[in-house]
Parts: structure tokens; C-alpha cells; sequence
């Protein structure tokens, strides 16, 4: 099977978070940098931050989640999606980011 590179795989990322339930917001996680760099340039980059290091990849995703909600359950299924969302089996290390909102998304 051939590898994903962090580029194919951060957008197929944020697609699969967006269908967590759940999930009420996603922000960037990716550094202030990279998205100076894409404003500039007119280009939309990816929410999820995905970093290749030898051996394994580092993901990282920033969520919004209400406060009806179950943060920590939110997360977990977030990082399966996150880790799911590959089709490969390059082991991940996946951080989520969770911010509480006050008001429910309407």
C-alpha cells in the first residue's frame, strides 16, 4: 500500500472529524506561519496539523465541543476518526484540543 503524505492526509482528517457527533466547531491547529503563508498566497489549507516524524506521524486537531456535551467521549472519537482517516497503517499519535462552548451551536 502506498503511503499518504501529511498533504493528502490532512483534508481526508478534517472531513472525518467534521462527521464526529458532536463536534460543533473545528479550528486550525496548524501554526500561525503556514496559514500567513496561505492568506497571502489566496490558498485554503487544512485545519489538522499532520506532521510525518520517522516511524510514525504526529496529528494534532483542535474541536469545539458544547457543554451538553461529553468532552472527553467527543475526543476519543475523534482521535479514532482522525486515525482511521488514513487507510494506511502508519501508527499515529493523535492530540486533540477540545474547547468547551458556552452557547450551543445554532
Amino acid at each position: 500500500m502506498t503511503r499518504i503524505t501529511a498533504a493528502e492526509l490532512a483534508p481526508r482528517i478534517d472531513l472525518a472529524v467534521t462527521a464526529v457527533e458532536g463536534v460543533r466547531e473545528c479550528y486550525s491547529a496548524r501554526p500561525v506561519v503556514a496559514r500567513a503563508f496561505e492568506h497571502v498566497a489566496d490558498v485554503e489549507g487544512s485545519l489538522s496539523a499532520v506532521d510525518d516524524v520517522p516511524g510514525a506521524r504526529a496529528i494534532t486537531v483542535c474541536i469545539g465541543v458544547s457543554t451538553q456535551d461529553d468532552s472527553v467521549a467527543v475526543a476519543a472519537a475523534v482521535a479514532t476518526a482522525a486515525r482511521g482517516a488514513g487507510g494506511d497503517d502508519e501508527p499515529a499519535t493523535v492530540r486533540v484540543r477540545v474547547a468547551r462552548l458556552v452557547a450551543p451551536a445554532t
